[in-house]
Order: C-alpha cells, then sequence, then structure tokens
C-alpha cells in the first residue's frame, strides 16, 4: 500500500493543478480616449459593438474603434488567398473551372467562385520573411493564365481544369498532365480573372486564432456565435474564435491607404530602398514589431520623408513608431511630424526590440503633413522603420 501524502504536500498539489489563471482581456484602442481591456461580447448588425459583461459594459460603434485585440499569424497549411488579400486557413477539397470547395476548421465546408481567390498555398514556409513573399507574391500576381509553383522551384503554366484531393490536372500547350499535390508548393489562378469585391462603407478586419483573416462587410456576434459576410458569402462559427477587429471606412483614415504628394529616401551611403512600402515592411514582409503583428502601416528606411496634403479638416494624426521586428533587435531611428512646415514632433532614439511607441497630433487646420525617419546611432543599418496604423482622424 502506498503511504499517503501529507495534508500539506496535497494542499500544494491541488493548489498547483488549478485551473491556470484566466489571460489579460485584448486591448481596445478607441479613436478617441484611453486604451482599455476587455472582452468583446455582442457586435450586431449596426456595427455597434459590447465590450465586456452585463455590469460593466461598455459599447462603441465600430467607426469608432481603431481595433481591437492582437491578429494572429497563420502557421499552417493550405491557405487560401482571397481576391482582396485575406487568409482562409483550409483544405481544399475540389475544384473546377468556376469553383472551389474548401474545408475550413472555422466554416466547414465552403464553395467559392476561383474569381473570389487569388490563389492557394498548400506548403506554407516556417519563416516569417519566406511566407510573407510567397503569399505577398500570390496576392500581387499579374498575368493571364494560372500557374503551379512546384516544391523544387519550377513554375508551370496553363489552365486548371481541376482539383481533386491528390492531384491538380492543368491543360498546357504540351498536353494536359496530373500533376500530385504533394510536388505543389502553391497555386496562382489566373489574376486577369481576379474580382475583388468594391468595399464601400464600414467593414473590418476579422482576424481568427487559427490565422485566417478576412475583410468582413457584415459581422455579428450574438452569444456564442458569430456570423460573417465576406467573400461574397456568410458563414458562421463559434464567436470566441474571433481574436482581432481592425475597422476601415470609420472616422479613420490609413495612410497606406492615400498615395503621399512627395516622397523622398536618401541613403546614408549607397543602399538604395524604395521611398516606402504600403502595409509592409521596407523589405517587402508584414509589419511586426515587438512581435505583434500589423495589418496597416508604412515602412520606409532612414533617411525618409513623405509629405501628404491634407484634403480635408482632419483632427489628429495618430501612429505607433518603431522598427521592424526583421532587424531581429537592430537598427536606431529618429522620427519627426512636421504640420505645415512646423516640427510638432520629435521622437526619442527608437531602437530595434523595442515596443512601439504611441503618438497623438493635432492637425487642427493643417493642410501639409510631413513624415520624417532620420538615422541615430550607427548611420542607417538596419533601420526598417515602421509608422505602425499611421492614420489621420476626422
Amino acid at each position: 500500500m502506498k503511504p499517503l501524502l501529507p495534508l500539506a504536500c496535497l494542499f500544494s498539489l491541488l493548489t498547483f493543478t488549478a485551473a491556470p489563471a484566466r489571460a489579460e482581456p485584448p486591448l481596445a484602442v478607441p479613436v478617441e480616449g484611453a486604451t482599455f481591456s476587455a472582452e468583446l461580447t455582442a457586435l450586431d448588425a449596426d456595427w455597434q459593438i459590447t465590450f465586456g459583461s452585463t455590469e460593466n459594459a461598455r459599447q462603441l460603434s465600430a467607426g469608432e474603434l481603431v481595433e481591437w485585440g492582437s491578429c494572429a499569424e497563420v502557421k499552417r497549411g493550405p491557405v487560401a488567398i482571397t481576391a482582396d488579400g485575406g487568409l482562409l486557413v483550409a483544405d481544399v477539397i475540389g475544384a473546377d473551372l468556376d469553383h472551389i470547395t474548401l474545408d475550413s476548421g472555422l466554416f466547414g465546408q465552403v464553395e467559392l467562385p476561383l474569381d473570389a481567390l487569388g490563389g492557394v498555398v498548400f506548403d506554407l514556409p516556417a519563416g516569417e520573411s519566406q511566407r510573407d513573399l510567397l503569399l505577398g507574391r500570390i496576392a500581387r500576381a499579374a498575368g493571364d493564365s494560372d500557374r503551379l509553383l512546384l516544391q523544387n522551384g519550377d513554375e508551370i503554366t496553363g489552365l486548371i481544369e481541376s482539383i481533386d484531393p491528390a492531384a491538380v490536372t492543368l491543360r498546357t500547350d504540351a498536353g494536359t498532365p496530373k500533376i500530385e499535390l504533394d510536388r505543389i508548393a502553391a497555386l496562382i489562378f489566373n489574376p486577369d480573372l481576379k474580382r475583388p469585391p468594391r468595399h464601400q462603407g464600414l467593414r473590418v478586419w476579422a482576424g481568427f486564432a487559427d490565422g485566417s483573416r478576412l475583410i468582413a462587410t457584415g459581422l455579428v456576434v450574438n452569444g456564442r456565435v458569430l456570423e460573417i459576410t465576406a467573400a461574397g458569402q456568410t458563414w458562421k462559427t463559434l464567436a470566441g474564435e474571433l481574436v482581432f477587429l481592425q475597422p476601415l471606412g470609420g472616422r479613420v483614415t490609413y495612410l497606406s491607404d492615400l498615395t503621399p504628394a512627395a516622397e523622398r529616401h536618401e541613403p546614408y551611403l549607397d543602399l538604395n530602398w524604395p521611398a516606402w512600402r504600403r502595409d509592409e515592411n521596407i523589405a517587402g514582409g508584414r509589419l511586426r514589431c515587438a512581435g505583434r503583428l500589423y495589418l496597416k502601416g508604412i515602412g520606409v528606411h532612414s533617411y525618409s520623408q513623405l509629405t501628404y496634403l491634407l484634403d480635408r479638416p482632419y483632427r489628429r494624426f495618430q501612429a505607433a513608431l518603431g522598427i521592424d521586428d526583421s532587424t531581429a533587435g537592430r537598427g536606431s531611428v529618429v522620427f519627426r511630424v512636421y504640420v505645415d512646415r512646423e516640427r510638432t514632433h520629435t521622437s526619442n532614439i527608437i531602437r530595434g526590440g523595442e515596443s512601439p511607441v504611441p503618438i497623438s497630433v493635432d492637425l487642427s487646420g493643417a493642410k501639409r503633413l510631413d513624415l520624417i525617419v532620420d538615422f541615430a546611432d550607427r548611420a542607417d543599418q538596419h533601420d526598417r522603420a515602421a509608422w505602425l496604423n499611421a492614420r489621420l482622424v476626422e
């Protein structure tokens, strides 16, 4: 017979094996006022969001919200890339000349017209930069044919006639071969036939726990059920799968959705970079800072200057200032903001690996906004700076 545990040890064991402490609620960033932490408990068809429980509920229109929660990274394939840049983690069941059938862990079996998709990645690279480049290549692809990207780096063009769980049938000038799925890294559907939806009015980036993220033109959270309208379809899933919201078309205008009136980049020596990148770091990957993924923002490299002419009476310029995680903690810059040619903000030196620094600058009556990133400690080495969620507030 085994000896009994002493009472003190038994108490310690029970304490240790108790349910883990509840994680902190996600952060909500309103357009006006302080950031607060709260669970999203309801969202109605009129875009009214309820945060918190009945006793201390707080309501906010989606148009008054910058973001809530944190966007999850997509870690596994297959993943379908929608025509408007969204990602849906789902297995491919089959496809013909017009439609594709997917099996999503979130929404179950769904069918989409092929012109609603840019492509499918079967073998998702493990590294963030390689993953970003492949997904970006598919999202920005041009041309007038379907393409198969093979595991060995080869590329085959033609017309995809069908997809089944084992192979893709591709019509080419040389014949109609069946190519096994385990040889295929990704598919690019004919970019000329892609039909991105024309989004108008209020909509949101909705991010889910599996890394899927979709632009929702309708979103309702009622109890444990979430209903989303995206890519021209309406689906349901568990409300707890939603981990991120970023509204578009409300009181916020993102600078990455505008084109600067003037742009300038001056390298310290002779390594030139693009003047800026829209919603990407300057190397072409997704924006990440302090371990967090950002969907909106501007990537630059020191020294850079971007000029925006303000076509309406905006109230404030807001952003978070940081250096992209792709530098592995290196780089150092100073951010400066000029309003109507007057300097209104100069940051401290911001270094790689540091958390982003939020700023808010008055734009009352302003006609011009200049954003400058300058060298700091070591000339321009690894100075992949980011104006994260850079936005104009009406």
